[in-house]
């Protein structure tokens, strides 16, 4: 039987999923398009809800062997990455002519209870504007700055993390300060330990 004329017989129209279901309890059903369509209207012996019942149990594992297979991919997709990153061989990097993390924990070591101090925003633009001349108005001071990593083939990946760069005060010959100035990230620089030097990010 077509599905056309199943569907002219009882003004049903099924799925492509439902109707295979359909056709099986046709081929098994005793007796001629006709009779299996108007027992199926009438749900004769509960024969519609049957096909019903086959059609969700079908449904039901076809959604769940998917999700058991997305699930695989996930799985398989996860183990591929740290493959990859264990290849790549991924540290942490730092541009040789920055200052570094370690240069700055040092100073930030003796703020708590030591000569050194956090300066405010305010107290940093002073500095800067008063030491190198800048115009206040186009100075961004900033706390953080970005995390890089480098793998073995020297491709540098930015972590999304960021690392604490505070501006920090203890003498006139000690401390760090990191602004910008200009536009958007304009020109970027450091002033540490009395040098203005340029910042490469």
């Amino acid at each position: 039987m077509m599905i056309e004329e199943f569907e002219k017989r009882t003004g049903f129209y099924p799925t492509l999923v439902q109707y295979e279901a359909i056709e099986r309890a046709y081929m098994a059903f005793d007796g001629d398009k006709d009779a299996f369509c108007k027992a199926y209207k009438k749900n004769a012996d509960g024969m519609a809800e049957r096909i019903q019942r086959e059609v969700n149990m079908a449904t039901f594992k076809a959604q769940r062997d998917q999700a058991a297979e997305l699930t695989r991919r996930d799985v398989e997709i996860e183990r591929l990455k740290k493959e990859l990153e264990r290849e790549q061989e991924w540290k942490p990097y730092e541009d040789a002519h920055n200052i570094t993390q370690e240069q700055y924990a040092d100073l930030a070591e003796s703020v708590p209870g030591g000569a050194a101090r956090y300066m405010t925003d305010a107290e940093a633009l002073d500095w800067i504007c008063s030491e190198f001349g800048f115009d206040r108005s186009k100075v961004t001071i900033l706390h953080e700055i970005d995390e890089y990593e480098v793998n073995r083939h020297h491709q540098l990946l930015r972590t999304g993390k960021k690392v604490d760069r505070r501006p920090i005060y203890c003498a006139t010959d000690y401390h760090y300060i990191r602004f910008n100035v200009g536009r958007g990230t304009g020109w970027m620089w450091e002033a540490w330990n009395g040098q203005l030097r340029p910042f490469y990010n």
